[in-house]
């Protein structure tokens, strides 16, 4: 019997540890504190309201926001939130945490609001969240009360006209000035252009055809081209400027000839047979080095230049000839 009666005691004593358990860990949620920083305001004036409350150290907390819980809102509290709904946890005993939670709001019209109440749920994830349910105060929003007693009507002013003043016409002053100068500035290019001067009105002296083709000759000749195996820009170098120079001596669009059709173009022209022949053997090698992949020999290299060269020569001298039979 003795023996019955312990049992019986320790299956007790089991029962109620093990109920303690399942209530602590069961934690409820508790609100401590739903207030506003003031219960009244002024149209446009801002407002705190926070709160305090507890859940399991466990638990999550959802929280829907404010802004959005009043768009859906049917209580007909006109209220507008300024900086949402945010938690922050202040602190946690004994397996119970205890969260804070603070809002901004404002309201625009005049009344007496009760604030609809926020969502706050426990645990959601579970399918079966608690939802937390606060004391939500009301505030006034008050408008400022005009004196009608002592109140005078006032006339309609007239419109005020401002004097302009000169730093609101000069910046349109400037661009004027700045305008009609850009503009004479390029009359003044274009015409001085057509007239073969400079932007000063000074006439722009050209070099004679046969100053510019020797002066490029001897920069090509420089520049080591075929020496540093670049044989290809070389000749076309070289053959480009008796283009140019051809061109600007006999009035022949070289440069959109092939050599062939140069040479044929010559053919009426008074030119030393040396100088035409040398011309045709280096046009014919310019155009196998460069369309063909022909590899010249040292010795044809070093002949481009000289034979250019006696080129330009032989026929600026037969030019001066013939500007002395003119006269």
């Amino acid at each position: 019997m003795e023996r019955i009666r312990r049992v019986s005691c320790l299956v007790a004593i089991l029962l109620f540890v093990c109920a303690m358990s399942g209530a602590a860990s069961a934690q409820e949620p508790v609100v401590k504190e739903s207030s506003l920083s003031k219960d009244s305001i002024l149209i446009g004036d801002q407002i705190l309201w926070s709160t305090v409350f507890s859940v399991a150290e466990n638990d999550s907390v959802y929280v829907m926001p404010y802004s959005a819980l009043l768009q859906s809102d049917t209580t007909g509290a006109k209220v507008e939130v300024v900086a949402d709904l945010k938690i922050d946890t202040l602190s946690i005993k004994k397996g119970v945490k205890e969260l804070g939670a603070k809002m901004l709001i404002t309201s625009f019209d005049s009344g007496c609001y009760k604030l609809p109440m926020p969502l706050v749920v426990v645990n959601p994830q579970n399918g079966a969240g608690d939802t937390i349910s606060f004391e939500m105060p009301f505030v006034a929003v008050n408008t400022i009360q005009v004196d009608t007693a002592g109140f005078v009507p006032m006339d309609i002013k007239g419109q005020i006209n401002y004097p302009i003043t000169f730093k609101e016409v000069i910046p349109w002053v400037l661009l004027g000035i700045g305008i009609i100068l850009l503009a004479y500035l390029l009359y003044r290019y274009v015409k001085y252009r057509r007239e073969n001067r400079d932007f000063f009105g000074r006439p722009i002296v050209q070099d004679p055809p046969h100053i510019v083709a020797l002066r490029e000759l001897d920069k090509i000749h420089s520049q080591k081209l075929w020496q540093n195996g670049k044989e290809k820009q070389f000749y076309t170098g070289v053959t480009d400027t008796l283009r140019e120079y051809i061109e600007g001596r006999y009035g022949v669009s070289a440069m959109e000839k092939t050599s062939s059709e140069i040479m044929e173009s010559l053919a009426d022209v008074e030119i030393e047979e040396k100088p035409r022949k040398e011309l045709d053997e280096l046009f014919k090698v310019a155009d196998l080095v460069k369309f063909a992949k022909y590899v010249p020999s040292v010795g044809e290299n070093e002949e481009v230049i000289p034979v250019a060269v006696r080129f330009v020569n032989s026929t600026y001298m037969k030019e001066l000839e013939e500007e002395k039979e003119a006269k």
